[in-house]
C-alpha cells in the first residue's frame, strides 16, 4: 500500500515539524517541508503530493512559480498548474483573509491552534471530495476511486492508495473484485470487470477467464489452460484463448 502523500508549506519550522509528526502518526507520508515559495517549487518539480497544506501568511521568494507575496497566491498557482487539493493553515480568520482564500476555492481551511483531529478530518474530507470530482465514477460509487495511475480503496475511515500498474492479477467474486498486487497485498473492491475496464486504462491488463484478469507484465509462464504469476495458477477460459494468443503473440 502506498500512503497518501502530503506537502507542508509552512514558514514556522516548529509548527511544520509538529504537523509532520502528527501526519505520520495518522499514517500519511510527508514528502517535504517548504518554508517559502522557492522550496515549495523545488519539491513540486521533483515529486507531486496528493494534497498540499499551505500557510496563508507564507513569505514569498524570487521563484519561477511567480507565487506572489503569500500562501494564497502560491496555492492559486499550485491549483492551476498541478490540480492538487489545497488546505489552508492559518492563524488569521478575519473577513478579508477568508474572502481572499475563498476566491481560489480551497479544499479546506484550518485555524491555528489546531488539534490532531482537525488535521485528520480536514484531510480526509478534502481528499474524498477531490477524488469524487476527478474520478469517472458516479456519486453512488463510494467504496473506491480511480484516477489516472492510482486506485484509492476506502477502508474504514481512510483511503489506501494502490498503484494500478502494481496489480498482478484479479479474481471476480460476485459483485466484488479481489486484486492481488506485487507487494503481496490483496485489496477487495466493489466492482465488475466491465466497470473496472471502463475506469482504468492499463493496456497490459487482460481478461483470461470469466472470473480472472491478469497483468501480462507479471506473467511467468503461459500454458494451454493456465497462466502462472508468482507461483499462482490462473485458469484460461476457452473463449479467451484467441485474444490471449493475439495479445501475447504466442501459439499454443
Amino acid at each position: 500500500m502506498s500512503k497518501i502523500k502530503i506537502l507542508i508549506v509552512e514558514d514556522e519550522l516548529i509548527i511544520a515539524e509538529d504537523m509532520k509528526e502528527i501526519l505520520q502518526e495518522l499514517n500519511y507520508e510527508v514528502i517535504g517541508l517548504a518554508c517559502d515559495c522557492n522550496e515549495a517549487k523545488s519539491i513540486l518539480t521533483k515529486e507531486l503530493p496528493d494534497i498540499v497544506l499551505v500557510d496563508i501568511q507564507l513569505r514569498s521568494g524570487d521563484d519561477q512559480l511567480q507565487c506572489g507575496d503569500d500562501g494564497i497566491s502560491l496555492a492559486k498557482t499550485i491549483k492551476e498548474k498541478y490540480n492538487l487539493p489545497i488546505i489552508f493553515i492559518t492563524s488569521h480568520s478575519d473577513e478579508t483573509t477568508v474572502d481572499r482564500a475563498k476566491a481560489i476555492q480551497p479544499d479546506g481551511y484550518i485555524v491555528k491552534p489546531f488539534e490532531k483531529e482537525d488535521l485528520y478530518t480536514s484531510i480526509e474530507i478534502a481528499f474524498s471530495n477531490y477524488l469524487k470530482s476527478n474520478s469517472t465514477q458516479t456519486d453512488d460509487e463510494v467504496d473506491n476511486y480511480f484516477l489516472k495511475e492510482y486506485l484509492f480503496v476506502k477502508k474504514k475511515y481512510q483511503f489506501e492508495k494502490v498503484r494500478i500498474h502494481d496489480i498482478q492479477w484479479i479474481k471476480s467474486e460476485g459483485n466484488y473484485l479481489e486484486m492481488y498486487c506485487n507487494n503481496e497485498k490483496k485489496y477487495i473492491i466493489r466492482s465488475s470487470f466491465s466497470e473496472l475496464f471502463n475506469h482504468i486504462s492499463l493496456k497490459s491488463l487482460l481478461q483470461v477467464h470469466k472470473s480472472y484478469a491478469v497483468n501480462f507484465d507479471y506473467i511467468d509462464t503461459v500454458k494451454p489452460n493456465e497462466i502462472v504469476i508468482n507461483k499462482t495458477a490462473i485458469p484460461i477460459g476457452k473463449i479467451y484463448r484467441k485474444n490471449i494468443r493475439k495479445k501475447l503473440n504466442i501459439v499454443f
